[in-house]
């Protein structure tokens, strides 16, 4: 089933970015280990940083520095937070691809005129230049960063924020990511959530409390259509 066939629900589908439409860990994981090593500590296997992964940007690299066994406090964390950033905004893509059936996924929503938008804790100026180099432009009505609202994931802002400018009631709407944020952030708003397995969570997927979940975004339409078959 696609969303041609399922004119009714959902009328708009926000996607999480990164771990759902993108796999950008490698880059992610190269800009913290330059904020490391400037500071005299080894660097960190790609493997770790994954798991080191969402509320932000600012969450990561206090994460990665108490790998490293160092505790940082408000006034310490916010420069390295800011060197982390301009080593990675002008590093974003090299290493960062696109996850399996995610442009399928967007062009098929697009074509169904089914709203579609991202909401990510990702910086906005990092997720639009992300989308605007996989070329998802068109795709996308909305893209929201976690630096355009008051509160990042897993508070509802994001979501909230989202459907207020697309014009469209949370009963509507589904949100597809793949960690627990993704679904707090969902749930507080009163949205359905689907989740993507092998996301950036130390957690199984199956248990963080979404509706369903599934392998890849090539999964999506079938799991849609379950979901649009309770409402």
């Amino acid at each position: 089933m696609n969303p041609q066939e399922n004119a009714s629900w959902p009328k708009a589908v926000l996607f999480d970015l990164d771990g759902t439409l993108i796999d950008s860990v490698p880059d992610l994981a190269a800009a913290v280990n330059q904020v490391l090593e400037e500071n005299g500590h080894s660097p960190l296997e790609v493997s770790e940083v994954r798991v080191m992964i969402g509320h932000g940007v600012g969450k990561l690299v206090e994460r990665a520095f108490a790998a490293r066994g160092v505790a940082l406090d408000d006034g310490t964390l916010s420069p390295l937070v800011d060197r982390m950033m301009h080593f990675y905004m002008n590093d974003l893509t090299s290493r960062t691809t696109m996850l399996p059936g995610a442009r399928t996924t967007l062009t098929a929503h697009c074509r169904g005129g089914v709203k579609t938008g991202v909401i990510t804790n990702k910086p906005q100026r990092a997720a639009e230049g992300i989308i605007a180099h996989f070329g998802l432009d068109a795709c996308i009505d909305l893209v929201l960063g976690g630096d355009s609202v008051p509160n990042k994931k897993p508070h509802p802002d994001l979501v909230t924020t989202a459907l207020k400018r697309l014009d469209v009631d949370p009963a509507d709407a589904l949100v597809v990511g793949d960690s627990a944020a993704d679904v707090g952030a969902a749930r507080a708003a009163g949205v359905r959530v689907i989740l993507v397995e092998g996301g950036y969570t130390a957690e199984h997927a199956g248990g963080l409390g979404a509706d369903l979940t599934v392998v890849t975004l090539a999964d999506l339409p079938e799991a849609v259509a379950t979901l649009a078959s309770r409402t």
